[in-house]
């Protein structure tokens, strides 16, 4: 088929259980909606650049549907383990952890490529409760709640903390996540959690450096160009936090910071065990 064409209303992907979990990464670009015996059906329609870019990494047998499979908002892909999908998609495969999106203005929606990192770094935290600065449209908080423990979620603006909200009901987890609306140096001081996961922009961060104290103990800093991070992770440092862990996709990076004064300690068991 070829991707520069008019896609059409619905593509059947033929495979078998242990082909959709080889190469689900790529079915999910297609959106997929249902499945049929032999396969799983799918929307193309509803992000036609992750659709093409899908059509073309998928190895296995496609097929035109003229019938309307569906119209998923917002659009599912894979990053790492994690599936990034709404309520309308097909759940995922064994091996793969689903984050539910809703429709919303909160940020992370369309998964960001600093969501995105961020994501793939969360296994190189250790487990314990957590805050989630500036969750957005939190999907960092689902995936620590979902995974790894309770989760205090912060934001600013109160229509991201009510999508994030109405996401995490869609799943069953959300006894998990508690709810703040308002400034980072308000809330972070007194929420529950020694890690921090801060996909902020710099002027956020900067405020979020005043706001730690001893009590907080690793911290995921995401949301500035790996080219232009260094002013940023000096004040890091120089608050007393050193880098552990590094990755980046699209030039954003991402960075797993520990307190200088327990690195180096061998009898610190909350770093024995990242996952």
């Amino acid at each position: 088929m070829d991707s520069n064409d008019l896609l059409p209303a619905s593509l059947l992907v033929h495979c078998t259980p242990q082909e959709l979990r080889e190469h689900f990464p790529a079915i999910a670009l297609l959106q997929p909606v249902s499945a049929f015996p032999g396969g799983v059906r799918c929307a193309p329609r509803a992000a036609p650049e992750l659709a093409r870019e899908g059509i073309a990494a998928v190895p296995l047998a496609i097929e035109a549907e003229n019938e309307i499979a569906g119209w998923p908002d917002p659009p599912s892909r894979v990053t790492g383990h994690w599936y990034i999908a709404s309520p309308d998609h097909l759940p995922p495969p064994p091996g793969f952890d689903l984050l539910v999106q809703l429709p919303g203005e909160g940020f992370g929606t369309w998964p960001h490529p600093t969501t995105r990192v961020s994501l793939r770094m969360l296994d190189h935290l250790p487990d314990g409760a957590a805050i989630d600065a500036g969750c957005g449209s939190g999907l960092l908080t689902q995936a620590w709640a979902t995974t790894r423990g309770p989760v205090s979620a912060i934001d600013l603006d109160p229509q991201a903390i009510t999508q994030a909200r109405a996401a995490m009901t869609r799943t069953t987890h959300s006894a998990r996540v508690t709810w703040h609306t308002g400034p980072l140096r308000h809330h972070v001081p007194t929420a529950t959690g020694t890690i921090v996961l801060a996909n902020l922009p710099e002027i956020a961060h900067i405020e979020l450096i005043g706001a730690l104290n001893a009590s907080h103990r690793a911290i995921l800093v995401c949301g500035v160009r790996t080219s232009r991070a260094t002013p940023l992770l000096d004040r890091y440092q120089e608050a007393g936090w050193v880098g552990v862990a590094h990755d980046q996709i699209e030039g954003w990076g991402c960075w797993i910071m520990r307190r200088t004064d327990s690195v180096g300690d061998a009898s610190d068991e909350f770093w024995h065990h990242p996952r």
